[in-house]
Parts: C-alpha cells; structure tokens; sequence
C-alpha cells in the first residue's frame, strides 16, 4: 500500500478510537443524567464527562498515532481494513514496542 493511503486509514482507525472514547463518556453522562431525573437531584452537566480542550488533545494524538503507524509499517499493510485496524491500534501498539524496548535494555549496574 502506499504511504499516503497507508496514513490516510491509519488516521481514520485512530479517528474511530476516539469516536467510540467519546460515546462512553457521552454514555455515561446519560446514564448519569436519568439516575439524577429518578431521583429528583439537580442534573450533571455535560462538561463533567467531556473535557473539550484535553479529549481534542487526544483526539488530535490519536490521529497522528493512526497515521504514524501505517506510514511505519505501509509496506506490511496489505488492504484498507488492516490500514484501519493498525490506525485504531497505534497506542497500544506503540505501548508496546516501547516496553519491549525497555525490557531489552540492561538494568543499571548489570555487567552481565
């Protein structure tokens, strides 16, 4: 696949990632919401459950993850859903690569 559609996909998997991030929150504030209505009580606002200026931070970051994940293995990617699924697991698996990287390193002190 080619860079520019590799990231291109890689994003839109990062993008559904958030979306699906953002429904919870959204869910909760509902589930929330109806608690409060049956019991009389003052209803939640939605600004407990959703941060704008830090969820379009990730938002943002997840994005770029997506797009730098399959700009970094576009050459394995072999169709729009792998690009995809590859965008949306950007975080943990960078997470990922960088345990490995650190487990491979030596303890401080280690002579061995």
């Amino acid at each position: 696949m080619d860079w520019a559609a590799a990231a291109a996909l890689g994003m839109i998997g990062g993008g559904i990632v958030e979306v699906v991030a953002v429904w919870g929150n959204l869910a909760a504030w509902q589930k929330a919401r109806h608690l409060a209505r049956r019991r009389g009580r003052r209803l939640p606002p939605m600004i407990r459950y959703v941060d704008p200026a830090a969820d379009t931070l990730v938002a943002v970051t997840r994005l770029v993850l997506g797009a730098a994940a399959a700009l970094i293995l576009h050459t394995q990617i072999s169709g729009a859903v792998t690009a995809i699924a590859v965008g949306a697991s950007a975080p943990a698996l960078l997470a990922q690569l960088g345990a490995a990287r650190a487990l491979s390193a030596p303890a401080e002190g280690d002579t061995t």
